[in-house]
């Protein structure tokens, strides 16, 4: 296996983890917390961390991106998630949880920033599709075995996360296999040259455009977070935990 093929599939392994992980943690909080007697609003709202999480770091990636490369933001991501999962379990406390939800957040933004723009960056035209198809049909399948790690609460309550952790441990590792890339440099002058300036005119042009992925990350949310909680109330508790 060449070099570009043996990268795009150790980001690709990443990106299924990271799917994982966040389909693991969607369901899996809001059933503890309901367990824990916790309201369902807000247990809503505490669901909204880790997309706090990802607001919060999405204007400020490209910078360090092209000052570092791929390789370190992906990396710094990944430590987030897998040392935020890693703690979870240590302190049973709402406002302790919603921090780390926002870490994990953190996190996945700048896994998914870097993933996309490598695989992006380093496809040909005849690949770039495929690519981008594999890199969501990844991420899909992780995220649809996530959910399936609420059974284990039956085992323990730390024990998701713990294997989620050292699953994230195991892939991420595969990183240092591969070596570092920068973003190639196309700034046009004539445009803003602040990451946060250009974040603004895109929301500005193609608003309407970013409406489904709007639409989306709402469904994508609320399902996951308050239907494992529906699904306790009208007694399906065996069938997801």
């Amino acid at each position: 296996m060449n070099t570009a093929n043996y990268r795009f599939w150790i980001l690709i392994g990443l990106v299924l983890i990271s799917g994982f992980s966040q389909g693991m943690l969607l369901p899996l909080l809001s059933i503890i917390l309901e367990q824990n007697g916790i309201s369902s609003t807000i247990n809503g709202l505490h669901a909204t961390g880790l997309y706090i999480g990802v607001l919060l770091a999405s204007p400020f990636m490209e910078k360090p991106m092209r000052k570092f490369g791929f390789k370190p933001i992906i990396v710094v991501g990944g430590m987030l998630v897998i040392i935020s999962l890693g703690i979870f379990p240590l302190w049973d406390a709402l406002w302790f949880w919603f921090i780390l939800r926002m870490i994990i957040g953190i996190g996945d933004q700048m896994l998914h920033f870097g993933t996309q723009t490598w695989i992006t960056a380093t496809a040909t035209e005849n690949t770039r599709g495929r690519n981008i198809a594999l890199y969501g049909l990844s991420f899909g399948l992780g995220f649809a075995l996530g959910p399936l790690m609420t059974r284990l609460l039956s085992v323990h309550q730390a024990l998701p996360f713990i294997i989620s952790a050292l699953l994230s441990l195991l892939v991420w590792s595969t990183l240092i296999f591969i070596r570092n890339q920068w973003p190639e440099d196309e700034i046009d002058s004539a445009y803003p040259t602040s990451s946060v300036q250009r974040f603004m005119k895109t929301i500005k042009i193609a608003w309407v455009a970013l409406l489904p992925g709007f639409g989306y990350g709402f469904l994508e949310a609320s399902l996951h977070s308050i239907f494992p909680v529906y699904g306790l109330r009208i007694g399906h508790y065996r069938l997801i935990c």
